[in-house]
């Protein structure tokens, strides 16, 4: 999927989602943006219309996080170290909903999918927003994009207004 903005009304009705988790960096933003621009406050206040609560998770420095999300008004981890399951269930708690009523929406597979299958939550992945990435991360997408190619059969995309492919 291409990116979150694609994450509308139906899609978190039709699977029953009242509150989502975002990773930062390529999720949200390019790993070199230090706060939220527009798009992605305007995608919050539809999300706050639409009654969904949501938060943030990364295993970004905490600084790095808490400068991006200062004044959001929501739960934010820093230095997550997903996909494990720590900060994930104190952001669950603090949101006060379950995992069968929660998506993560990630960049990685290694890292934010793995964690929202491990909690039971509906993994959503999104194309990387930024090609600006630490020599690790770019390592492991080599890995990723063979992994994807293989199970590409298994994987569903949703394109919007209701329309899986």
């Amino acid at each position: 999927m291409k990116n979150v903005n694609i994450l509308d009304e139906k899609f978190y009705k039709d699977n029953k989602i009242d509150a989502v988790i975002f990773d930062i960096d390529n999720t949200l933003v390019a790993h070199t943006e230090p706060t939220p621009p527009e798009n992605v406050l305007e995608y919050f206040d539809f999300l706050k219309s639409i009654g969904i609560k949501y938060s943030v998770v990364s295993n970004n420095s905490i600084e790095r996080v808490e400068s991006f999300c200062k004044d959001l008004g929501v739960p934010y981890y820093g230095k997550a170290l997903k996909p494990r399951k720590k900060y994930l269930k104190k952001v669950l708690a603090e949101m006060n909903t379950d995992a069968k009523t929660t998506a993560l929406v990630g960049d990685q597979l290694f890292t934010d999918m793995c964690g929202a299958n491990r909690m039971n939550f509906l993994s959503v992945l999104v194309t990387a927003v930024g090609e600006d990435e630490t020599s690790f991360v770019s390592f492991k997408r080599k890995f990723e994009k063979r992994i994807l190619e293989k199970n590409k059969h298994k994987l569903k995309e949703y394109k919007g207004d209701g329309v899986v492919e």
